[in-house]
């Protein structure tokens, strides 16, 4: 008998914990499932079709996770990388993008199914999110009987669904209940741990969203307080959990600090100048038109024009004006979520608020990020009226149903595009008019469980309908890719770059791609590179490589503007070039992808600089052609000290790329770049005119053909340059000698343009032709340049005689040797920032900083080792910080139990 207890108690107990949890784990599910349901039917599965891959998902954060699994399975470093503007620390791009913990689904999974893990990963979230709802709702408002509902509907409002692209910030939406949780458990009973725990966790997986939960959590502790709450107000209440409050959330911020410190150090370097806000006071919408947003299939647009995304169900619509005319709940919790919602709702309206709740920075398209906060309102509301059903007559389910149909009717009557009769008007008066017949059913006949599954079953089917639009929606506006594009470019890049490195196995060299699927391309491919986008910026080596005449947008750079010269001194030692379609075997019978010299084997698109093809690497659809730069110099080598002196600045890129590089050889500045006059400008259905310092072409007779033709000579057969710099930029499209070159300006294309190498003497035209919607252009300048080879040879060859010879390369650690013929700087391609330690022969020695953003290390003459050390700039203090912060919660939390159990055992003796 005893063999056989032990199992069947075991079955019988896991059945009953089951039973006993079974709403959380319907409440994980059903979003889980719905959303799932939502992507198949847009088109997303693992083997054709598109992937989760959207906006900022597909650009930045998918490279980022490609990033941080090589280091985390030990291919890269987790606190710093050279596949980014140079160089540059990646703490500060984890708690920015990756601290969500969900992100170790996407480290555990294969690469292969990267997109996978991705969807995966989201639909953990959804489901998280329902729980924590679920949660909230029945431990806090009493919501047993719609808890279940209305946490799906939280889980798959309209803002979560858009934000799917944007995984970081998902991890709000499901300690939001939490912390609100521990806001009322603090003002309650005095319990501060369940608020500062979810906060702390808050501010880890991502301190930007935790930021504006943390101005919602003083707005809602003051109405919880004064309105929301029923303990009774005193000045020593409010005093001591006033106190708590402030303690609580400090603490929070202390025990996230090892993160939080390093950040703010990262955001420094260039975040804060992102933008420049205007904090003067404006409305930015029409108040009345806010509303719309709360009607299903209405999504606007993500970018900065957009407006706020609050849909969160039909049935909260309806329920929510019943909350204020419900008996059972009393006036004071009426008006403090009343006045909390509005507060949210003019935060978004006011400029200057929504700025503040945005880190005092502009957002960069998707606006409005917390306005799931309103929603989560909305939602709590909603629930409570459905939990005191009882509360409200008939008569008023009635008239609420028929103010929604009518505001429908007069929304159809407005003159905008997100407004269809079929998916917004007849879907609100279809769907409003089956929940306020539940509703009624529900109210007449209460509790009926049936009504609760009919509301599950319809509020599931509406969710279904609402997110499949709005991925379609957001795909017409930003487009998600396929999923294929993504994989087979990403695994054909990786394998390249392998072959690369199996063929040449020095410690360090750059390799940059003249094609781009995004910026971000190297962090997937395990490359060192120079292309890169973040929020997290270090603006010194962005600006710099602008002024090289590199494209760039602000964020970002990309390899788009090389010449001879930024090629040597940056060490872009390997070029690849995507071709496309190419014959299955060489003449020689060698299939394509092979680690040999294609010389002679194949004919791909020649290579603007180089001809030494070394590598041909692809498979049935693309193929990467690698040539090698014969002028990369090394991370770093000895210069001049007139280095320290180097001015880069102003418009004209070849100016600096002769400054920069004639102060590493020599007291003089050596022009390597001379100008080339042009011989004439012709400009055709186009009239110039002085605008201030610009010259202005404005097409004449719109619809025909306008353009500018720029007629110059080649005075040599060296390699020639085009750059034309201007303050208003206007696309053109760019004609060298009557062929289709390159657009220009628009979309980060206003950089160095390769034209050519050409017979002395030969004349040369080119044509920039104005583009019918804008017909305008504005130039400062027109830039022709040749470079002096022969000179530039013979500056590369002087500066590779003393390199910075690498023993030890790592990400975060460099370990090599350097001869100086002289007193000079060891000049090192490695963004300047804070975190690096060098030593000098053992000894600790201060970097300089050159052309305001890379690492010089002066050295006297002689043989010396250096070792160049990175650990991010206050990550120590925050870590020491942090672990005092974590002491402190534990021992409250012992003493809290202690007491708690002096009290039990008290009341249980008594």
């Amino acid at each position: 008998m005893s063999e056989n207890t032990q199992p069947i108690s075991l079955k019988f107990s896991l059945s009953g914990y089951v039973r006993s949890k079974s709403v959380y784990i319907l409440a994980f599910f059903i979003p889980v499932v719905i959303l799932f349901l939502a992507y198949v039917f847009f088109g997303v599965n693992p083997w054709v079709g598109e992937s989760v891959l959207v906006l900022d998902l597909n650009g930045q954060y998918v490279y980022y996770y490609e990033n941080l699994r090589d280091a985390f399975y030990g291919n890269g470093s987790l606190i710093n990388s050279f596949s980014r503007n140079l160089s540059g620390e990646t703490v500060g791009m984890f708690a920015y993008y990756l601290a969500s913990p969900f992100s170790l689904i996407v480290m555990l999974m294969p690469r292969a199914y990267i997109t996978e893990a991705i969807l995966i990963m989201q639909l953990c979230k959804v489901g998280s999110a329902s729980v924590t709802m679920c949660y909230y709702l029945r431990t806090q408002r009493r919501c047993e009987n719609g808890s279940l509902i209305f946490s799906i509907l939280y889980s798959l409002m309209a803002y979560m669904i858009v934000q799917l692209m944007d995984p970081m910030w998902l991890d709000g939406l499901i300690l939001l209940p939490l912390i609100c949780k521990g806001i009322e458990k603090l003002v309650d009973e005095g319990k501060w741990l369940n608020f500062t725990i979810p906060l702390a966790l808050m501010f880890i997986a991502n301190f930007y969203i935790g930021w504006m939960i943390a101005i919602f959590c003083i707005l809602y502790f003051l109405a919880y307080f004064f309105a929301i709450s029923k303990t009774r107000f005193s000045v020593k209440n409010m005093v001591l959990s006033g106190c708590f409050f402030a303690i609580g959330g400090v603490l929070a911020a202390v025990c996230a600090a090892w993160l939080l410190i390093p950040l703010y150090f990262s955001l420094s370097l260039g975040k804060f100048e992102f933008s420049d806000p205007n904090f003067g006071m404006k409305t930015q919408f029409d108040f009345i038109d806010f509303f719309v947003n709360l009607l299903p299939n209405v999504y606007d647009t993500c970018r900065p024009e957009g407006s706020p995304v609050v849909y969160c169900g039909v049935i909260t619509l309806l329920l929510v004006p019943l909350f204020f005319f419900n008996d059972s709940i009393d006036l004071k919790r009426k008006i403090g979520y009343g006045v909390l919602t509005l507060s949210i709702v003019l935060s978004m309206y006011m400029s200057t608020v929504d700025i503040v709740w945005h880190g005092l920075q502009v957002p960069n398209w998707l606006p409005y990020r917390y306005s799931f906060i309103c929603s989560f309102l909305l939602i709590v509301m909603a629930a409570q009226t459905f939990e005191r059903i009882e509360g409200i007559d008939f008569k008023s389910i009635g008239v609420v149903f028929f103010l929604l149909f009518g505001y429908v009717i007069y929304v159809d009557k407005m003159d905008t595009e997100r407004i269809t009769l079929l998916a917004t008007v007849w879907f609100t008066v279809l769907f409003g008019a089956l929940y306020a017949l539940l509703v009624y059913m529900y109210k007449k006949t209460y509790p009926a469980n049936g009504i609760k599954i009919a509301l599950v079953s319809i509020i599931s089917v509406e969710l279904l309908i609402c997110s499949t639009y709005t991925m379609y929606q957001i795909d017409d506006d930003v487009v998600y890719s396929n999923r294929a594009s993504y994989n087979r470019y990403i695994t054909l890049g990786r394998n390249t770059v392998q072959k690369i490195y199996d063929m040449d196995e020095s410690p360090f060299y750059r390799i940059e791609s003249t094609y781009h699927r995004t910026v971000n391309d190297a962090m997937a491919f395990g490359s060192y590179g120079i292309s890169h986008s973040s929020s997290t910026l270090n603006s010194g080596p962005i600006e710099l490589l602008r002024m090289l005449g590199f494209s760039y947008g602000g964020h970002y750079n990309k390899y788009k503007g090389s010449t001879y010269v930024t090629d040597a001194i940056l060490g872009i030692k390997y070029i690849m070039e995507k071709g496309s379609a190419v014959p299955e075997k060489t003449d020689e019978g060698e299939e394509i992808g092979e680690n040999t010299s294609a010389e002679g084997k194949i004919t791909p698109a020649e290579n603007t600089h180089y001809d030494d093809l070394v590598l041909a690497n692809g498979d049935s659809k693309d193929i990467f052609y690698v040539y090698e730069n014969p002028y990369a110099l090394p991370l770093g080598f000895m210069v001049d000290d007139d280095i320290l002196d180097v001015v880069i600045e102003g418009n004209d890129p070849f100016v600096n790329q002769n400054n920069l590089l004639s102060s590493m050889v020599t007291d003089t500045k050596a022009e390597y770049f001379q100008r080339i006059p042009i011989d004439e400008i012709i400009p055709e259905n186009a009239k110039p005119t002085v605008s201030g310092a610009q010259t202005k072409y404005t097409t004449r007779v719109e619809g025909e053909n306008s353009h500018i033709e720029f007629i110059f000579t080649a005075p040599t057969d060296d390699m020639i340059y085009m750059y034309l710099p201007a303050t208003y930029e206007r696309k053109v499209n760019l004609w060298l000698n009557k062929d289709f070159l390159d657009y220009y300006f628009e979309g980060g294309n206003k950089v160095i343009q390769t034209l050519g190498r050409f017979e002395p003497g030969e004349e040369i035209s080119l044509i920039t032709t104005i583009a019918s919607d804008k017909n305008e252009v504005y130039f400062l300048d027109q830039y022709f340049y040749y470079l002096d080879e022969e000179a530039f040879k013979d500056s590369v060859e002087e500066l590779k005689q003393n390199p910075f010879e690498i023993e030890e390369f790592h990400e975060s650690h460099i370990k090599g040797n350097v001869t100086a013929d002289e007193n000079g700087i060891l000049f090192t391609t490695i963004s300047y920032e804070p975190g690096w330690t060098i030593k000098v022969d053992g000894v600790k020695t201060e970097p300089v900083k050159i052309a305001d953003a890379l690492i010089g290390i002066p050295l006297t003459e002689g043989e010396h080792s250096i070792e160049m050390t990175f650990f991010p700039k206050g990550m120590t203090v925050g870590i020491i910080i942090s672990t005092a912060g974590i002491i402190a919660l534990i021992t409250i939390a012992v003493i809290s139990k202690r007491k708690e159990k002096v009290m039990l055992d008290r009341l249980h003796d008594f």
